[in-house]
């Protein structure tokens, strides 16, 4: 009997965490509809943590590989993430580039009409980094590239007005925007293929906790 109770416990996981499983578990909310697993455009990552990254797949869903917390965006392909209901969060990335020129990150961006709404662009790449506030450049730093096949730690901090762009220990940008805060980080390919080996946004301001979630 324990046995058949693990194995449950281990195929409802499974379904949670696999995008390309057989069977999912529904997703119902005012952003995400559908089911983790069966639908190819939908994906779940961080689905054993409190802050799940609800994903989909924009562009070609075979394009797009899911394997556990990594997903590999082959180039022409974009895929956005959320926590939903989060907006004041440091969004965490390792990524890392194949073969290729760089990774382009879209954020304080519209989960509707994507083009149709301002939005901060930031773009890493070989040639350095660059930041866009609604097509407009406000930092070029050639100093922070990409380098090919190498893992990068990529934060993007939004805290009200404040932007804060960091590669490692250092500091692309940090200034002020007038752009809403949103829920969405779109990410897609310069050139290359993107491969993110993990992803977590973390909430920048915590509801204390009472003494009695320590008893």
């Amino acid at each position: 009997m324990r046995y058949i109770n693990f194995l449950v416990i281990v195929i409802i996981l499974y379904s949670c965490c696999s995008p390309r499983s057989g069977e999912g578990i529904p997703i119902l909310s005012t952003h995400f509809r559908g089911y983790i697993g069966t639908a190819p455009d939908e994906f779940v990552l961080n689905c054993m943590y409190e802050n799940k990254n609800l994903g989909r797949i924009i562009g070609n869903p075979d394009s797009v590989i899911v394997e556990g917390n990594t997903v590999s965006i082959a180039d022409g392909n974009r895929i956005s993430l959320i926590v939903e209901g989060l907006t004041t969060m440091d969004a965490d990335f390792l990524v890392r580039i194949p073969y290729g020129d760089g990774i382009r990150f879209y954020f304080r961006a519209a989960g509707e009409d994507f083009f149709d709404h301002p939005k901060m662009i930031y773009e890493f790449t070989i040639h350095g980094s660059k930041l866009y506030e609604n097509n407009r450049l406000v930092a070029n730093v050639d100093s922070i590239k990409l380098r090919e096949n190498f893992q990068h730690r990529v934060f993007i901090q939004n805290e009200g007005a404040i932007v804060h762009v960091i590669v490692g220990i250092d500091t692309v940008y940090q200034g002020r925007t007038n752009l809403p805060l949103t829920e969405f980080i779109y990410i897609e390919p310069i050139n290359s293929r993107v491969q993110i080996d993990d992803v977590y946004f973390y909430e920048l301001f915590q509801k204390p906790r009472s003494l009695d979630e320590y008893y």
